[in-house]
């Protein structure tokens, strides 16, 4: 009986509250505004944009994922003005951009295959990539660079023929790039030890190409090995290919090393007949009284010497000079050349010595007495100097 009157109870609360209910007036239905995915698109994005300048790269590449589907939502009812196509490329380049961030990150850190994962990555997206705004010359370009840091990436994680092989990439692309056959030789050589692969991957493109740089650059690793035969081979070959300033250079540098002083002056005045700027031909003429001075033709010496100073002074090769003239009784000559190395060195008791000589043998007293009063106490020229001040000294009128 207690228990039915429980129940009773309960049920006439409910029905109360139902009354209580149906009294209250309604609350206005609030009727939301239609799904716009293009500007839940714009949002999407702008928060990608915002993380990435944030450095959190991992939330970046969520929104920007977000956006792409987004727009791809609204392609079906969008307008041209949409720019869908365009916008969903953008999204997408920003990926690889915060890939590539990610990955510049692991490599500072030295987390070398995090750093590989995030550039492959990146890779990935301009290798599906179908050009919108970008031109196709700017997308292989990113890859190229990717190719790079790839190769980069691979060969201080000590993958060394996944290094290789990206170097290859950017070699199928750019054939003439010197600058990464190079590298991939080095990765050869150096880091596999395969000096033999290294240089027939290097002949093989020469060989192949025919390109003048590559010829250089084999002629140079065989001259570091001391295999100067084929080096003379290589270089030769690359003068006769393009017999231009560059490939000049090379070859007289590389006599020069080679102590063959005669051919590379050979060399070195055919480069000077190109008429090169005047800081090379200044250069060339060093070089060539140089080899002349090895060659013990010092008149020749002399003669390439005056072109070097006529371009400009230089007081070491005018100390030369006066030492040379000094040696032929040439003392006016003597006088000049010595007061060129004196101006770039005042104190230089050689300098000094030569021309108080000089202007003692041109009866000149008063300034032969003024240089050499300044070595009179030079260790090495001391004794001369006195001897030529006590000379001056004991000069009959």
């Amino acid at each position: 009986m207690k228990r039915n009157s429980f129940l009773l109870l309960g049920g006439l609360i409910m029905l109360a509250m139902i009354a209580a209910c149906s009294s209250v007036p309604k609350t206005p239905e609030v009727v939301e505004p239609p799904r716009n995915p293009i500007e839940l698109a714009k949002e999407a994005a702008g928060n990608g944009m915002d993380n990435y300048e944030a450095g959190s790269y991992n939330e970046a590449i969520t929104a920007f994922e977000q956006a792409i589907v987004l727009f791809e939502e609204a392609a079906p009812t969008a307008g041209e003005l949409d720019s869908i196509a365009v916008n969903i490329e953008r999204m997408k380049l920003n990926i690889a951009t915060s890939r590539n961030s990610q990955a510049e990150e692991s490599f500072q850190d030295q987390i070398f295959v995090e750093a590989i994962q995030h550039y492959e990555q990146a890779l990935e997206i301009y290798n599906a990539l179908e050009p919108v705004t970008i031109t196709s010359e700017e997308l292989e370009a990113n890859k190229i660079r990717l190719y790079n840091n790839l190769a980069i990436t691979n060969q201080r994680a000590g993958n060394f023929e996944e290094s290789v092989r990206y170097y290859d990439l950017i070699l199928a692309k750019e054939p003439n790039n010197a600058e990464v056959l190079n590298f991939k030789f080095n990765v050869l050589n150096n880091d596999i030890r395969d000096e033999q692969r290294a240089f027939q991957s290097l002949k093989d493109y020469a060989d192949a190409s025919n390109d003048v740089n590559a010829f250089i650059m084999l002629a140079g690793k065989y001259a570091d090995k001391g295999n100067n035969e084929q080096a003379t081979l290589y270089y030769e070959r690359a003068l006769s290919s393009r017999p231009d300033a560059n490939t000049y250079k090379a070859l007289a540098n590389f006599y020069r090393q080679t102590t063959q002083w005669a051919k590379s002056n050979e060399i070195l005045l055919r480069f000077v007949a190109t008429t090169p700027e005047q800081s090379e031909m200044l250069i060339a003429y060093r070089l060539i009284g140089d080899n002349y001075s090895k060659l013990n033709n010092r008149a020749k010496m002399a003669e390439y010497f005056e072109k070097a100073l006529a371009i400009e002074e230089d007081s070491q090769i005018a100390l030369a000079l006066a030492s040379y003239y000094n040696g032929s009784s040439n003392w006016n000559k003597v006088v000049s050349f010595a007061t060129m190395a004196l101006r770039g060195a005042p104190r230089n008791a050689d300098a000094l010595l030569l021309r108080g000589n000089a202007y003692y043998r041109l009866n000149r007293f008063n300034e032969a007495r003024t240089d050499l009063e300044l070595i009179r106490n030079d260790a090495r020229h001391g004794a001369n100097a006195t001897a030529l001040l006590n000379a001056i000294a004991n000069r009959r009128p």
